[in-house]
């Protein structure tokens, strides 16, 4: 019966140590969607109804902009992931302001950084892109995540003249070993 315990115990020890290492520092707010949440082309047709309607949108910054006491981010607006992440596509239905009620850098809140918001739909603005009037919806932020920046690795070079006349044996074989590859 102890080893029975023993082993329950340290089974339930490892499963914690397990579940903590894989939770998220993402706020619950941002990868949970509201129940009833509004896709951004509806709001877009008719924004009305939708007034102080909770949303979750996320997209790519186009521009953050300050003012005396909000920080309006425009974006450009991106399918959500399960997490509630930006998934980059050629599909984007639209643009939204993101009123934020606090100060935000624009050079970390720069261009082309994805930022995912949670809030209410308090109307829209209208402002040209170009010179096309556009009609952005306004939300007013109570939550929001900049996700971090994606760094890319520089792919592995591998020299095509390499050749090392003592790495060969003929006589040494492995099935498991990563021939022809060596780095």
């Amino acid at each position: 019966m102890r080893d029975f315990i023993n082993r329950r115990g340290f089974a339930l020890l490892l499963t914690t140590a397990l579940l903590s290492a894989c939770a998220s520092n993402i706020p619950p707010e941002i990868r949970e969607a509201p129940p009833d949440n509004p896709a951004l082309d509806q709001v877009l047709a008719d924004t009305a109804p939708f007034v102080s309607r909770q949303v979750r949108w996320g997209g790519v910054i186009l521009e953050t902009e300050n003012r005396a006491d909000t920080t309006w981010v425009t974006l450009l607006a991106l399918p959500l992931s399960t997490s509630g992440r930006p998934d980059i596509s050629d599909n984007s239905p639209g643009r939204f302001i993101a009123a934020v009620p606090v100060f935000l850098d624009p050079t970390v809140y720069s261009k082309d950084r994805r930022l995912t918001v949670t809030g209410t739909v308090s109307g829209s603005e209208t402002r040209k892109v170009g010179e096309f009037p556009y009609s952005y919806p306004v939300v007013n932020v109570t939550h929001h995540y900049l996700w971090p920046v994606e760094t890319k690795l520089p792919p592995r070079y591998r020299n095509p003249w390499w050749y090392d006349p003592w790495w060969y044996d003929p006589w040494w074989y492995d099935p498991w070993y990563p021939y022809p590859y060596r780095y």
